[in-house]
């Protein structure tokens, strides 16, 4: 078995392998400088931004540097000439000699094991026996060493391994024949087990190895003890098998039973460690289905709509997804200022053609995890716009025209192509409006007569259903789109019981969460959005501090959803901060699911469409969420 940690050019297949789990990254621009100069530390596989809770590196665990002027060359075991996969080195010659210290407080310097380097990514392997606490990083490379740069070393810190090699969407987890889950190949919950990889669960000791540089036999199950990860799929707190290494240094495989009452194509899996001291790791998701068939959500995505496409002999479908967004904000206590009102509207598409890889590592068309799970997503600056999915990036785009046209209660706006923000060819509009002259710097400020271009200027979702249409007059390869998106008055009804009492004051984040709602249309959802971020003073810039969004999506006939605790100990506390824009903000309201134009989707929140011509599948979304600024604990 080989860890393929390289990224995306020089990625390889080995025939000979069990498997390979791909750590893939944009590579930083290559630089010439003589001295190495590192920007970031991670674990390679979940690739959290510091200071995030599970950004720390685990002692035996696999970490990636990015940097400038860090190798010669591109070199790794599968390349090089001068050594054979194991056992790792610690210098290697043949990139310039390029090594890795870790120092930690008054302790003597542990050189790194090292798998991959080139002019701006080293992965490596930390020692075992790297001393916990915090210290310091350095690369060396010709000789000339570099300024060291901060790290923290823990005793546990896992981070599980994701499809799309950016630690997040599906994850790298199999069935018990080793055979990668995807949206068409799902496991049962109840009887099957999932088998998920990772790196992070802390030092090699118990595998009774101490050549760590060497490919490890199976390690000790740490299952049952205190030192066995919990592993939490959908909500429910799985059984877990076996935890230990994977038979490879630093590489952890984790077994567990895929626990009964969960369902969907992107049920959420996280993983916890730390015992009393919980630390959680990045979140994925795998796909389960009661028949262990092509899977589907209760949210409208159907997999079977484009099955024949996918698995027949064209491998690939073509499909269009759109997505429209509100997020109506009220910022409280803003210094000098008081309250300010902070709507973002947003509309995107994407018409592509999605090949079976893609779909496996796509985070679905709905944007958003199934019905009763909640994810976890990490952002630079501010949450908006979302950035785009990796799965995206290879993504062959189809053309649909120059612009598209959104009809909405205040005005009808055209969609240019690729405005506002990165989508891979795809149609983006970004409105932010935002009194008292604050705006951000991923979106343009609104033209409307500084009314919000969904919504009325309001509180409410909506005062009425509304029926919003988006139309094109196609392009070479999609034809003519019509599509009508309704806000059911049922949905527009929806009102937050409990915002006062839960936003009163700072929330516990070890506690589980109860939001309580009234009305929102019986076959409809409801969205709830956490965010915080790391912003301790001043205003957010658009590269500026690391912050987590967590979103929950229930059916909005339960009235009520619990997020859990472990949820939201993956947030930041903002109670330090000072920040001139609150760091923390809470937001609900109604969600459409997505609506098909193959098998329809959730009654009554879906108005029948066409498939334009050149497509096999057509997807469109709403979330309508409104909410407030909160501290978080």
């Amino acid at each position: 078995m080989v860890i393929d940690l390289y990224p995306t050019e020089r990625k390889h297949t080995h025939v000979k392998t069990l498997f390979a789990i791909v750590l893939t990254l944009g590579l930083l621009a290559a630089s010439a400088a003589a001295q190495p100069t590192v920007s970031g530390v991670f674990n390679s596989a979940s690739y959290a931004f510091p200071p995030l809770q599970n950004s720390s590196i685990a002692q035996g665990s696999f970490f990636t540097i990015f940097g400038t002027g860090t190798a010669g060359q591109e070199i790794g075991p599968a390349t090089a000439a001068t050594w054979t996969p194991w056992p790792l080195p610690t210098t290697l010659p043949a990139s310039g000699g390029t090594s890795v210290n870790v120092t930690i407080g008054s302790n003597t310097a542990v050189p790194a094991y090292i798998y991959y380097t080139s002019a701006n990514q080293i992965n490596a392997v930390l020692p075992s026996t790297t001393p916990i606490g915090t210290g310091t990083v350095s690369v060396t490379f010709n000789g000339q060493p570099g300024p060291p740069f901060p790290i923290t070393v823990v005793a546990t810190s896992f981070g599980v391994f994701a499809d799309n090699a950016s630690g997040t969407g599906p994850g790298t987890i199999m069935d018990a024949s080793y055979q990668l889950l995807s949206p068409f190949h799902t496991v049962k919950a109840g009887v099957d087990y999932g088998i998920l990889w990772g790196t992070g669960l802390g030092t090699a000791a118990f595998s009774n190895v101490s050549a760590e540089a060497t490919a490890l036999p199976v390690g000790v199950n740490l299952c049952p003890g205190a030192a066995c990860p919990v592993v939490w799929v959908g909500g429910f707190q799985a059984s877990v098998a076996y935890a230990g290494r994977s038979g490879f240094t630093g590489l952890d495989q984790i077994n567990f039973v895929v626990p009964p009452g969960v369902q969907g194509c992107y049920v959420q899996v996280a993983v916890q460690t730390g015992g009393a001291t919980p630390v959680i790791s990045n979140f994925t998701s795998m796909a389960v289905d009661p028949n262990r068939g092509t899977c589907s959500d209760e949210d409208g995505i159907n997999y079977n709509d484009i099955a024949s496409k996918v698995q027949g002999g064209a491998g690939q479908a073509k499909i269009g997804g759109i997505l429209m967004l509100s997020n109506y904000l009220s910022l409280s206590n803003i210094p000098l200022v008081g309250t300010v009102q902070w709507d973002n509207d947003e509309v995107s598409a994407t018409f592509g053609t999605f090949p079976a890889s893609t779909l496996q590592s796509y985070q679905g068309f709905a944007l958003a995890p199934s019905v009763g799970n909640c994810t976890v997503t990490p952002f630079q600056g501010v949450p908006l716009p979302p950035p785009a999915d990796p799965a995206l990036y290879g993504l062959a785009s189809l053309d649909a025209g120059s612009n598209l046209s959104v009809k909405g209660p205040n005005s009808t706006q055209s969609v240019p192509t690729n405005q506002g923000y990165d989508l891979v060819g795809g149609y983006s509009l970004c409105q932010l409006v935002v009194s008292f002259g604050l705006t951000s710097s991923g979106c343009p400020v609104s033209t409307d007569n500084g009314a919000p271009f969904f919504l009325s200027p309001s509180p409410a979702f909506a005062e009425s259903a509304f029926a919003y249409t988006v139309t094109g007059a196609g392009g070479s390869v999609v034809g003519a789109i019509a599509a009508p998106i309704t806000v059911s008055q049922a949905a527009a009804s929806l009102s937050w019981t409990n915002q006062s009492s839960v936003t009163a004051g700072p929330i516990d984040r070890t506690t589980p969460l109860t939001i309580t709602w009234s009305g929102g249309d019986p076959n409809g959802f409801v969205d709830i959005t956490a965010v915080s971020s790391t912003l301790q003073s001043g205003v957010p810039t658009k590269t500026g501090p690391p912050g987590i969004l967590a979103e929950c999506i229930a059916a909005a006939s339960t009235g009520t959803f619990t997020i859990p605790a472990y949820v939201l100990e993956s947030l930041p506390s903002t109670v330090k901060s000072t920040a001139f824009v609150p760091p923390g903000e809470l937001l609900v309201g109604p969600a459409s699911g997505a609506c098909s134009s193959v098998s329809g989707g959730p009654a009554s929140t879906c108005p029948a469409m066409t498939t334009p011509s050149g497509l096999d599948a057509l997807y469109i979304v709403y979330h309508l969420i409104q909410g407030v600024n909160v501290g978080w604990q």
